[in-house]
């Protein structure tokens, strides 16, 4: 239990200091929305984090280790992978891996981001499954660029 709050602190703190915050809608298991922060590194690479909510509380960390222009001719149209961890605290209790994949623009005049993902999970701990319909649409307000 006690990883488990300091995993809900850190994805907490990412919030807090995130370069971009907003939220996040789709299906995430037993959940429907979640608010949503990205904190950017300068090597293109990143960490998103989420706390869902719904049926429950969930909570994802993802480290995006390749954030690239579909096109060098547009750089604010991007793509995005990366891995992480997720868990849902309620009936039952999951943990597991998450992949994910997404595209993402982010308008010129205005610091806000569009995306869309797929986040499929392999659950391990207590419920062990695979739930690859995990869609999500994002809007974020970018506090900071680099």
């Amino acid at each position: 239990m006690k990883n488990i709050i300091n995993l809900l602190f850190f994805v907490l703190s990412a919030q807090l200091f995130s370069q971009e915050i907003g939220i996040r809608l789709g299906n995430f298991g037993d959940n429907n929305v979640a608010i949503d922060g990205i904190v950017n590194f300068e090597d293109r690479t990143r960490l998103h984090g989420d706390i869902t909510f719904g049926n429950g509380i969930g909570a994802n960390l993802l480290y995006d280790f390749k954030v690239k222009p579909i096109k060098e001719s547009n750089p604010n149209f991007q793509y995005y992978i990366g891995a992480g961890i997720g868990t849902f605290i309620g009936d039952p209790f999951i943990l597991g891996v998450n992949g994910e994949t997404g595209i993402e623009y982010l308008l010129k005049k205005t610091p806000i981001t569009f995306g869309l993902d797929w986040r499929p999970q392999l659950n391990i701990i207590t419920k062990t499954s695979i739930d690859i319909l995990r869609f999500g649409f994002n809007i974020r307000y970018r506090i900071n660029e680099l």
